[in-house]
C-alpha cells in the first residue's frame, strides 16, 4: 500500500506543478478583423469571421477547438464548433477563421439584401495547449483543457 500512496502523491505533485506553472501563461486575445458573406441561398447565408489571434507569451500556443455562438441584432442564429488547428507563434499574431451559417428560419435573410448595418456578437471559447509535454498529455487525455474566452462585438456594414 505505501508504494501506491507514493505513486499517487508523485502524480498529484506533478499535476499541481503543471497546473500551477501554466497559470503564468496568458490566454490568447481575439479581435474580428473582417466579416464576409461567403455564400447565400434561399435557405441560409454563410458568414466568415476572420479573427486576429494574439499570443502575448514567450512560447507558441497551439489552438485546438473553438466553440462559439453568433447573435445578430440580439437574436442567436448559430451555435457550433470548429477545429482552429493553428499555432500562434511567441509574441505573435495569426488569423483564424470561424464560419457561421445563418438559417432563414432563425433570421430574416432579406436583411442581407440592402443597405444598413447589423450588430453582431460572437461569443464562446477557444481551447489551447499551454507549453510543456505534460500539459499536452493532460490536454490530450481530457484531464485539463485550457480555454480562452471569445467575446467580440461589432457591426456588419450591409452596404459595403
Amino acid at each position: 500500500m505505501p508504494k501506491r500512496a507514493a505513486i499517487s502523491v508523485a502524480l498529484l505533485t506533478a499535476v499541481a506543478t503543471v497546473t500551477g506553472g501554466c497559470s503564468a501563461y496568458r490566454s490568447p486575445r481575439f479581435e474580428v478583423v473582417s466579416v464576409e458573406e461567403i455564400e447565400r441561398t434561399d435557405e441560409a447565408v454563410v458568414l466568415n469571421f476572420a479573427l486576429l489571434t494574439e499570443n502575448r507569451n514567450d512560447e507558441p500556443l497551439p489552438l485546438r477547438r473553438a466553440h462559439y455562438r453568433l447573435s445578430l441584432d440580439g437574436v442567436e442564429v448559430f451555435e457550433g464548433a470548429r477545429s482552429a488547428e493553428a499555432v500562434v507563434r511567441r509574441y505573435g499574431e495569426q488569423i483564424i477563421e470561424l464560419p457561421a451559417v445563418v438559417p432563414a428560419g432563425a433570421f430574416d435573410l432579406s436583411r442581407f439584401d440592402g443597405t444598413g448595418e447589423l450588430d453582431y456578437r460572437l461569443s464562446g471559447s477557444v481551447e489551447y495547449i499551454t507549453p510543456g509535454e505534460l500539459a499536452e498529455v493532460l490536454f490530450d487525455t481530457g484531464l485539463r483543457r485550457t480555454t480562452a474566452s471569445l467575446n467580440v462585438d461589432g457591426v456588419i456594414d450591409l452596404g459595403g
